[in-house]
């Protein structure tokens, strides 16, 4: 729909108009309308797992922080950012990969809690549109 509105909007003067753009433009301004009031309707009937909802989001971009952290230690080359020598150097952590794969499967399993909080609320909540 919105293709047709932007190529078919300029025909030659002389041409006939095969794509009724103004029927199309029409019908385009309703379309998002409705999509504005649903967005609207959802908004307020998730009201009562709004905080859940961010809470889940927070807790998969913690996960992705931590898959990120860097849990190489003991002896071996440089292979991150440092790169100061070619020899072996010791390296040491503070968060080691045990504490990471913990702290992982902790909000994993959280996310796995709301998601079934989540997925029971929309499975009772009934919305009019």
């Amino acid at each position: 729909m919105q293709t047709d509105i932007q190529t078919k909007n300029s025909v030659p003067v002389d041409q006939e108009r095969k794509i009724d753009v103004t029927s199309l433009m029409s019908e385009l301004n309703k379309t998002v309308n409705d999509m504005i009031r649903l967005k609207i309707t959802i908004f307020v009937a998730s009201m009562p797992v709004r905080e859940t909802i961010l809470r889940m989001a927070e807790l998969k971009s913690k996960v992705a922080f931590l898959k990120g952290i860097d849990v190489h230690e003991g002896k071996g080359k440089d292979t991150g950012s440092y790169r100061m020598s070619e020899q072996d150097i010791e390296f040491g952590v503070e968060y080691d990969i045990i504490w990471k794969r913990e702290e992982i499967e902790k909000c994993e399993a959280q996310i796995d809690a709301m998601q079934e909080e989540l997925d029971t609320f929309n499975h009772k909540t009934e919305i009019e549109f």
